[in-house]
């Protein structure tokens, strides 16, 4: 398996991780071609494709083809956040179509190499409209305003948040030959792919061969996700002060091509006197806030586009930061907030000791789309 690389622009990928979130649909489309493909067999695809698992192989026709990837697809809280197949081989002439579907959504974007992430500008920016909202930098959100045809110059393309919350489609024609290298915006640590452009009338693999190699690895990175999740669903302790216990609970979980949106585990039972200690150390961000008697605060807001490059989202301020337990106590009616955690975040873990019986029901206002929810259950001692 390829190793991924982010483009190399390290200082611009880790700023896009600090600032992470949820995104929605926009959408593009071809048809697909029908002629059928010239069939022969072998093992497996083409060694560029990489294929999860071995598919019989037939080859493209020698007219101009549509050739549909994975965007990054989602199943509840687990993410595959990972184009698939990564690496393609077409002609020039032919469409790649990718569909997009996740609770974070996705970005298609080409550039010029190494500078296509430093060139994007800031992460996010002030919402001009609400001085208590930050909104996504437009070069990022929207639609670029050069579409529908790659002519293999450096020109910035970008398909501006699609996926969420339905899924959504975007395509792009190859016009010329050469190896053209492009990234989603939104996860840039493991959404890395390549387009290599041949003559056309090259042997190419065919569209059917593509997407069984696509489903093939969606279907490896699902149940990797699942294993992971597995495992981190278990108790976690260690002996606390005097006769309490100190209770772990993950915030969020990752592999090489994804990420669960789940605390784990996501309900635990607790004495009152002990402590729950969550962390997030890995490349998401998340947060953890205990509702209380409120409503849980606005996480992402949508604005349209008034130029019809699709939607962009706001952030409330208010999600991100931290309120901590008050010195005279809490109880299940206190709202609490462990504010933005994750590398580059304020915090990686977040303690908190819960002293008053009660359930104590808390959510991360960043993944609503992912269901990402739990429960802390406090009995009297």
């Amino acid at each position: 398996m390829r190793i991924r690389s982010p483009f190399g622009v390290l200082s611009a990928v880790l700023l896009f991780v600090a600032s992470l979130a949820t995104f929605a649909a926009c959408d593009g489309g071809s048809d697909d071609n029908k002629d059928a493909p010239t069939t022969t067999t072998s093992p497996q695809a083409d060694a560029s494709t990489e294929p999860a698992t071995k598919v019989p192989v037939t080859y493209a026709p020698d007219d101009a083809t549509t050739f549909k990837v994975i965007a990054g697809r989602n199943e509840g809280p687990l993410d595959v956040e990972d184009f698939m197949p990564a690496d393609m081989r077409i002609r020039v002439g032919d469409t790649i179509e990718w569909t997009a579907h996740g609770f974070e959504g996705h970005t298609i974007t080409f550039g010029d190499g190494d500078d296509t992430l430093a060139g994007i500008g800031p992460y996010l920016l002030p919402n001009p409209d609400n001085a208590a909202e930050n909104i996504f930098n437009p070069n990022l959100a929207l639609a670029s305003r050069k579409q529908g045809t790659h002519d293999g110059t450096t020109e910035f393309i970008n398909s501006g948040f699609i996926g969420v919350p339905v899924e959504a489609k975007y395509s792009l024609t190859f016009a010329k030959e050469g190896l053209y290298a492009y990234l989603c915006l939104v996860h840039p640590f493991t959404m890395t792919g390549t387009v290599t452009v041949e003559p056309a009338g090259a042997q190419v693999p065919s569209p059917e061969t593509v997407s069984a190699i696509g489903e093939g690895e969606f279907e490896t990175y699902i149940a990797e996700l699942q294993a992971e999740a597995a495992r981190l669903d278990v108790p976690n302790t260690a002996l606390g002060p005097g006769e309490t216990t100190i209770h772990y609970v993950q915030v969020g979980a990752i592999t090489d091509h994804g990420q669960a949106a789940l605390y784990s585990p996501g309900a635990i039972d607790i004495v009152a006197g002990d402590t729950v200690i969550f962390e997030n150390d890995d490349r998401n961000f998340h947060n953890v806030i205990f509702k209380g008697d409120r409503e849980l605060p606005a996480g992402i807001g949508i604005i349209v586009d008034p130029e019809g490059r699709g939607l962009n989202f706001s952030l409330a301020a208010d999600s991100a930061k931290a309120v901590d337990p008050p010195p005279e106590g809490f109880n299940d009616q206190t709202f609490l907030s462990s504010g933005s955690m994750g590398i580059l975040q304020p915090r990686l873990i977040w303690t908190v000791r819960f002293d008053t019986p009660g359930d104590y029901l808390y959510a991360c206002t960043i993944h609503v789309l992912g269901g990402m929810t739990g429960v802390v259950r406090v009995r009297a001692r």
